[in-house]
């Protein structure tokens, strides 16, 4: 899901409330880059054992500017709650035993 502009002044106040001059856990700087979406940890069914997005977590990421580094914040916790993904029918003839 793409972060609006308003969307991202909310979410670099809440960082610079929370986090102030947070440094990169990789090299120690702090110069910091939001990305432009938001992003979802991936679930696991252990009933289909199938890898999936329905369960998975709303995260707001940062990239370190010097290496790359990638920092995930819960989007909730941040006060950001994208919609879900419409979870879709399994069939039962694909369901796992």
């Amino acid at each position: 899901m793409n972060l609006t502009e308003a969307d991202k002044k909310k979410i670099l106040e809440w960082l610079e409330d929370k986090c102030g001059a947070m440094r990169c856990l990789a090299c120690g700087q702090n110069q910091w880059e939001l990305l432009p979406f938001s992003t979802l940890q991936i679930g696991f069914d252990l009933h289909t054992t199938r890898f999936h997005y329905h369960n998975g977590i709303p995260f707001i990421g940062i990239t370190c500017v010097h290496c790359g580094y990638v920092m995930q914040f819960s989007s909730g916790v941040i006060g950001f709650k994208p919609e879900p993904p419409q979870k879709p029918e399994i069939k039962e003839s694909e369901k796992g035993s």
